[in-house]
């Protein structure tokens, strides 16, 4: 529980707020006959280990059941390391069917260092050390698939890749070879590097080194530290553009016309800051790019999904048109990773007046 007590009694309130949207977003599940607690978009019915990872930092701080939903994809995690997406057990529009479902999106390559950072969360918040030992193993095991797979790892630069999606979506561009979004690795996938999955590998990376220390395995805790900070070097000298993080740098040619992609500021952009990959110069230069677009911009607030947005509809869905969605489209997530960002980096009266927009938005 969170128990805040402030003179206006405001905060009190949008405390109260984000329980309830909290308690909102929860899915229970019944999986090999044991029960699963969980959080989901609230458009899914689906439980998502992305969705639960990040919802788990502030539901850690009211529900109770932490451990089920991290040892269910802990369970199910390929002898390869690999980790799915989602599991979802009631039928899909159009679909008969009540099976068990368990899915894996191919152009996704963030699934792994979310998994180890809702089993960190979890741990932290129940405290139970001998569960932490016996989970080590899966955690390892995802990170190192990470490293090691050829749809995941690029051996020239030493980062993690993925297809031309936005941000860490999951859908990739195609230039329209396929009728609709597409979620497949094909021959013809346009690669690249997001800074995303590599300021999440690495924040992951350093917490495996934690959770390793945390039960006397010093010799891997350093070197999952190493490999955090070696990945963290090669990243910021080859995505930080001296403003921002380069939104995807490109491993396979491609041009896509309407759009200057050099200039596409992304979600995951503060995320960077929080992991720790930025260090803090580059912290307050990607505020200071935040704070020079909300005054160019005519949105109610710079939390975009990806700013400029991509030309309508090049991803296979005209609903993609600029300004919806993940296209431009304003995130709360966005916003509290800003938040959190200025706060530590020395923006703290705008960190206050992000997080009181907000608050201000949602009474």
């Amino acid at each position: 529980m969170i128990d805040i007590k402030t003179s206006s009694g405001k905060w009190e309130k949008f405390t109260a707020q984000i329980e309830q949207f909290l308690a909102a977003d929860t899915i229970e599940l019944t999986v090999e006959g044991e029960k699963v607690h969980g959080y989901r978009s609230p458009d899914s019915p689906a439980l998502w280990i992305r969705d639960h990872s990040d919802i788990l930092r502030g539901g850690k701080y009211f529900a109770q059941d932490m451990k089920s939903a991290v040892e269910v994809f802990a369970q199910t995690q390929a002898a390869n390391g690999r980790i799915f997406d989602f599991i979802i057990t009631t039928p899909e529009k159009k679909e008969a069917e009540n099976w068990e479902k368990w899915v894996r999106v191919q152009v996704e390559a963030d699934v792994e260092y979310r998994f180890v950072k809702a089993a960190f969360t979890a741990w932290q918040a129940a405290g139970d050390d001998e569960w932490l030992a016996g989970l080590l193993p899966n955690l390892e095991k995802a990170l190192a698939y990470s490293m090691a797979h050829p749809w995941r790892w690029d051996e020239q630069y030493g980062l993690i890749k993925r297809p031309y999606t936005i941000d860490t979506w999951d859908f990739d561009y195609t230039a329209g070879r396929t009728k609709w979004l597409n979620f497949r690795i094909t021959p013809d996938t346009f690669w690249g590097i997001f800074h995303g999955d590599n300021s999440g590998f690495y924040e992951a990376a350093n917490l495996l080194a934690v959770m390793f220390r945390s039960v006397g395995e010093s010799v891997r805790a350093d070197y999952w530290s190493c490999v955090a900070e070696e990945l963290r070097r090669r990243a910021n000298q080859l995505l930080f553009n001296g403003r921002f993080y380069t939104h995807f740098y490109k491993l396979t040619p491609v041009k896509i016309d309407g759009v200057d992609e050099a200039e596409q500021l992304s979600l995951s952009t503060p995320m960077a800051i929080n992991r720790g990959m930025a260090t803090h110069e580059m912290a307050v230069a990607i505020l200071q790019e935040y704070r020079q677009r909300k005054k160019n911009s005519s949105a109610f607030a710079e939390w975009f999904g990806i700013d400029p947005p991509f030309p309508d509809g090049i991803f296979g869905d005209e609903k993609l048109s600029g300004g919806a969605y993940i296209n431009g489209g304003i995130f709360p997530l966005t916003g509290g990773e800003l938040s959190r960002a200025a706060f530590e980096h020395g923006f703290e009266e705008y960190g206050l007046q992000t997080l009181e927009q907000y608050r201000t938005m949602i009474g």
